[in-house]
């Protein structure tokens, strides 16, 4: 091959050239081909300048040559490389020559003075016969580069091992437009959880392609490849007119029924980086809104954390544009490069969503978990969500929420639905609306909202002054098994879940006598001031199991002084909780659930002498709380006027 002008900078021959050369070889020659990328050298002409660039590809080309002095070197341009063999060439040889290629770029020989990590994407194609065109040898090899760079970089790929799925991906692309025509993409709703309630968090957007002939093609397979051809614009933009009508059709799903119009379920939807770089996109996005009447802070945008690889001064400032518009930000995949992690102060993300794979290989490990536990103290300290995605166990699910994860999806709790069964499973399994029933005790057995009201059973009971002004108290003298009691309406526990609060001053200490009592089919939940050994219990027992309590054992509750109690029950994780002061005293796990609440009991039980003492602020809610939740209700307590409690500093 005799030069015509070879490439000015590194000396090696011109894409020019090497078409020149391959219209001469004879037909059915033997060809392979590496097609090389180098990771990282924007970064480089950032940082150090284009002179420095210069120095790096200088370097490279230098590289090249002593590695595979029998092949022909190019320099397609910018930062892309191609080797081109002749001949009789065994796999492992082009495999060898990359590894020796990626070793001597990675120890930096002939430009050690650049410390950002320098590596090369390589795509190798091998025994190609010289009949196909020029154009369809680099598009093979491109694309093998291009799977290499996105799965990891600074690796190889040799074509003929993914040539079935590049095929495939070329079908994909065919049949894109048709696809959406067609209504082929299929969206599905996962519910993340809040882990120490029975509320979800929000509802995320998982989106298949279910083709014609029945295959279903998953997100990994068919988002890189329109995130390549740019076709992911147009889907984006048909997904979130599909999400705003089901928004629209469903709106008791997503806001509170009052007239606040509080969201209580936020739509979580991935959009492209490409979306993100179109200074109109916001825009164009408020007007798809419009078009449904949806207020933007029911959606929240996920962005994939690669797309912050390399700084976008323009992304940063639409997404900011987005949010003064009211709508949520969410860097999704975190843990695929952390890339994200450097730009968290340009910007200020409602939640970051672990990439599940990362997360559940580091969760086999200690030290993974320790990263996992660091992650997650980084985003209390920043005021960021952070979400698990992905998760399948109930000791992962412990282990994150003792970590201060309280935002979790995956198997455990449900696999994505399509959205007639997805509504029709968070009717059933999970709370939406938060309803709170209040006792104030000051002259009458009445609720707030008189929905429900107690009885007297014995006659003896009274009305004192309770923990605050707002409050009054029920003085219970005690005696016998059901005797000077108050019967509230077993209707008030009518969800699996709960969580319930009281402030008890005990007058004296009656062992086993109970303060709270519920009866239900099958078993029975008890709150024991004291039972013994200085102990108060919340117990959970089963009819059918003679071993069958399950209690959750915390200190005894004071005589002659104010206690804030609460227990919890979380039926979707079978956990039990107790608190003292408004600070977690005690938790179980692996409970099962009672069926149908038939009688709930104040001052005693049906075994045991009655509670002798004082009850005040007794609050049932039908759904978990949250620490943070126990801790503000005992603070708001502690605010109200005539508060007759003793606050316990020592929590602060």
């Amino acid at each position: 091959m005799t030069p015509i002008a070879n490439d000015y900078l590194t000396g090696l021959y011109t894409r020019q050239q090497m078409y020149m050369f391959y219209e001469k070889i004879s037909p059915n020659h033997q060809l392979h081909f590496m097609f090389m990328d180098v990771d990282n050298f924007k970064t480089v002409n950032d940082v150090y300048g284009h002179n420095t660039g210069d120095l790096l590809l200088k370097g490279i080309a230098k590289i090249l040559l002593e590695c595979a002095p029998d092949s022909q070197v190019v320099r397609l341009g910018g930062d892309e490389f191609v080797l081109v063999f002749e001949g009789n060439c065994s796999r492992e040889y082009l495999c060898g020559v990359a590894d020796d290629i990626q070793e001597k770029i990675r120890s930096k020989k002939g430009f050690s003075q650049i410390s950002t990590h320098i590596s090369a994407s390589i795509g190798i194609l091998y025994d190609e016969n010289s009949s196909s065109t020029m154009d369809e040898i680099l598009l093979k090899s491109d694309m093998a580069m291009y799977h290499a760079k996105n799965h990891g970089k600074g690796r190889y790929v040799v074509f003929n091992d993914i040539a079935a799925d590049v095929f495939k991906e070329i079908d994909m692309e065919k049949h894109q437009q048709e696809a959406l025509e067609n209504g082929e993409f299929k969206i599905y709703y996962l519910p993340v959880m809040r882990a120490q309630t029975s509320l979800i968090y929000l509802s995320q957007v998982r989106l298949l392609w279910q083709t014609d002939n029945g295959q279903t093609i998953t997100p990994s397979e068919f988002l890189p490849l329109f995130e390549k051809n740019g076709f992911i614009r147009q889907l984006n933009i048909w997904v979130l007119h599909q999400i705003c009508h089901h928004l629209q059709e469903n709106k008791n799903y997503f806001l509170s029924d009052d007239d606040t119009h509080k969201v209580i379920n936020r739509i979580s939807v991935r959009i492209s980086k490409l979306l993100l770089q179109d200074m109109d996109f916001p825009d164009r996005l408020k007007a798809v809104l419009d078009e449904h009447n949806i207020d933007p802070q029911l959606i929240e945008l996920e962005v994939n954390e690669t797309a912050f690889e390399r700084s976008h001064d323009v992304m940063f400032k639409i997404i900011q544009q987005l949010k003064d518009l009211g709508f949520g930000f969410s860097i999704i995949n975190l843990g695929t490069d952390f890339s994200s992690i450097r730009i968290l102060d340009k910007l200020f993300p409602d939640s970051i969503k672990f990439d599940a794979e990362y997360l559940n290989n580091a969760l086999k490990t200690p030290r993974g978990r320790q990263i996992v536990k660091t992650l997650l103290a980084l985003g209390r300290e920043l005021k960021i969500q952070v979400v698990a995605d992905g998760i399948s166990n109930r000791e992962d699910v412990k282990f994150l929420t003792g970590c201060g994860c309280n935002a979790i999806s995956g198997s455990y709790y449900s696999a994505a639905r399509e959205l007639n069964d997805y509504l029709d499973y968070i009717k059933d399994k999970i709370k939406i609306k938060t309803d709170e029933t209040a006792f104030r005790f000051k002259s009458d057995l009445f609720s707030d909202d008189k929905k429900f009201e107690g009885k007297y059973i014995g006659g003896k009971i009274s009305f004192t002054d309770g923990i605050s002004k707002n409050w009054g108290a029920i003085y219970f003298p005690g005696g016998n098994n059901a005797e000077n009691i108050v019967e509230i309406p077993s209707s008030l526990l009518t969800e699996e879940s709960y969580t319930i609060c009281m402030w008890l001053k005990p007058v004296e200490e009656n062992f086993w006598s109970s303060a709270f009592f519920g009866r239900y089919f099958g078993g029975f939940i008890s709150f024991v001031p004291h039972a013994g050994g200085g102990n108060a219990i919340f117990r959970i027992s089963e009819d059918a199991n003679v071993m069958g309590f399950h209690d959750v054992i915390t200190r005894q509750t004071l005589c002659g002084k104010w206690t804030f109690i609460c227990i919890s029950y979380n039926s979707i994780s079978q956990t039990s909780r107790t608190y003292i002061n408004g600070k977690k005293s005690g938790f179980q796990d692996d409970i099962p659930v009672l069926p149908v609440c038939k009688q709930i009991i104040l001052g005693g039980d049906i075994f045991q002498p009655s509670y002798h003492g004082y009850i005040s602020g007794f609050k049932c809610f039908n759904h978990v709380k949250s620490d943070s939740d126990i801790w503000e209700i005992y603070q708001q307590f502690c605010s109200e006027e005539g508060f007759a409690g003793e606050e316990e500093g020592f929590w602060e």
